[in-house]
């Protein structure tokens, strides 16, 4: 059996396809770190006002945007990007093996203008990362949700999607196999779903190199941002996160899913019902009742697609559960199945007006479980799968640990100031005013929100410690790698000594032929 370096040797345009895909998923873990980190500044300077430097640059209005901004395009965006070039190169394995497909080596030939478009897609995504975050904070944000960023940036952004969706296809047409993986038509999906949504609302007229007027304005532009931001976990890119849970899920369980039809179904499911999905979120909106009536019922109908999915992901597990004690990628990905659920479920409660009124003026109406639960713990869970083997199995296991107690921490905070603060600003006193005044309300939620400082520190620890065992285990596998062609080198120059004289003893006689000394005899 070949080893992993000989096998770099013999295939090296394979490895130039994995460099691509292990950079995406290093800077999914960069971005994730510095987002979380700024989450738990956030936090810190909600409790604790005093903390905020008095600057523009870093003020609270401008670092809440930008949090959001690397947490969904740097670390989900990333994920997402990298998963779907996996999934791709998966399906095409699967003409070779079925069930060893992730350690067979790939025969994907790609010509050097798809190989260009690669590297595009990765330096393209990462400008476009770092750019939004450099405007969002100089204040140059468009102030739409999903697309804070200036038009030459999004502009950029559509690019890079158009140039995935090719490398996608490119891939995808040299599998063998008729039939396409559930996770593939999840991306495909999800590759519609984001060029629509993303040129839909960062529609606008530029009046300058980083300011544009949005063709979209008033009442119009914001139901057209709310109802963009979809009902599932992620918003854009929720469809993507849903394939790389169906081709996490096959390929670490070496199983097929559970059952294709639910799969299917759910799939369809999905698609019909979630553009019409966003409308809860318009309650009390300029938005005509009826519409807001049939909003609020295919918010209801999308319990149904939701549950099933996760139900379909968690049975496939079960088939080894015995997995999830003792790899933590495999418990990752239990939670983040019972997160999408989870997340699912308190949108299609938030359908329902009356608990829609109750949680509208709270500080969080939705719960991480959307954000943590399912965007960035799939991500992570993609990057630890798409790296090599990390070095340190006790790093790894205190990761997931951390993971899942940080969302529990995070989600409980959530719904106790939900609960709280929706029920004291409904309570009115004898003469038709809020019994309680604005100051009373935000102390009332002081505890819940240094719960949720403990979560998210717990999540940037993690990271913190995820770096660490990433950098370690690409540092040993950088000096193995370096020593074995020491030793091959060495080996080779010992064996070619040894032949030298066998070769002068069998034909003493012989006059050397006139070549260099490194020539080959005959």
């Amino acid at each position: 059996m070949r080893t992993a370096l000989e096998a770099s040797a013999c295939h090296p345009r394979v490895n130039h396809h994995h460099h691509v895909i292990h950079d995406f998923a290093r800077m999914a873990v960069i971005w994730g770190l510095l987002s979380l980190c700024l989450a738990v500044w956030l936090n810190l300077i909600w409790l604790w006002p005093s903390l905020g430097p008095e600057v523009a640059w870093l003020s609270y209005g401008r670092l809440a945007p930008l949090q959001h901004h690397l947490l969904l395009f740097g670390l989900g965006g990333s994920a997402v990007i990298a998963g779907g070039y996996s999934i791709a190169m998966h399906s095409v394995l699967q003409r070779e093996s079925r069930t060893d497909a992730e350690t067979a080596i790939p025969d994907i030939a790609l010509t050097p203008f798809t190989l260009k478009l690669m590297h595009f897609t990765f330096l393209g995504w990462q400008a476009v990362v770092a750019l939004g975050a450099l405007a969002i904070v100089a204040g140059y944000s468009s102030g739409q949700h999903m697309a804070e960023a200036p038009w030459l940036v999004d502009l950029l952004m559509t690019l890079v999607w158009l140039a995935v969706a090719w490398v996608f296809f490119t891939v995808l047409e040299q599998r063998t196999l008729r039939r396409l993986p559930v996770a593939c038509w999840y991306f495909i999906a999800g590759l519609m779903l984001v060029l629509m949504q993303h040129v839909l609302i960062s529609l606008s007229v530029p009046i300058g190199l980083l300011e544009s007027i949005p063709l979209f304005t008033g009442g119009l532009e914001a139901l057209i941002q709310r109802w963009q931001a979809g009902p599932l976990p992620g918003g854009m890119f929720a469809f993507g996160l849903i394939a790389l849970l169906h081709h996490m899920v096959t390929s670490r369980s070496r199983l097929p899913l559970y059952s294709h039809r639910l799969a299917a179904t759910s799939f369809w499911m999905l698609v019909l019902l979630v553009t019409w999905g966003g409308a809860p979120l318009l309650f009390a909106s300029a938005l005509p009742a009826w519409s807001q009536t049939l909003g609020m019922a295919m918010g209801i109908l999308l319990l149904a697609p939701g549950l099933a999915l996760s139900l379909n992901g968690l049975m496939t597990l079960k088939e080894d559960w015995h997995s999830l004690r003792r790899d933590p990628l495999n418990c990752l990905l239990a939670a983040a199945l019972v997160s999408l659920a989870l997340a699912v479920l308190e949108y299609s409660l938030l359908s329902l007006p009356t608990l829609n009124a109750l949680t509208f003026s709270a500080a969080n109406s939705l719960s991480p479980a959307a954000s943590l639960g399912v965007v960035a713990t799939v991500a992570i869970v993609m990057a630890y799968h798409l790296l090599p083997p990390m070095r340190s199995l006790a790093l790894l296991k205190t990761h997931a640990l951390l993971v899942i107690i940080g969302t529990l921490l995070c989600v409980a905070a959530s719904w106790a100031t939900t609960l709280l603060q929706g029920s004291m600003w409904h309570v009115l006193a004898d003469d038709g005013r809020p019994l309680y005044t604005l100051s009373e309300v935000l102390e009332a939620a002081r505890m819940p929100m240094m719960i949720s400082l403990g979560g998210l520190a717990c999540w940037a620890l993690g990271l913190l410690l995820m770096l660490l065992n990433v950098t370690r285990t690409l540092a040993d596998q950088k000096s193995e790698r370096q020593a074995a062609h020491e030793r091959q080198r060495l080996s080779s120059g010992s064996h070619k000594a040894s032949s030298e004289p066998a070769t002068h003893s069998a034909s003493p006689s012989t006059t050397p032929p006139a070549t260099s000394s490194g020539g080959h005899y005959a």
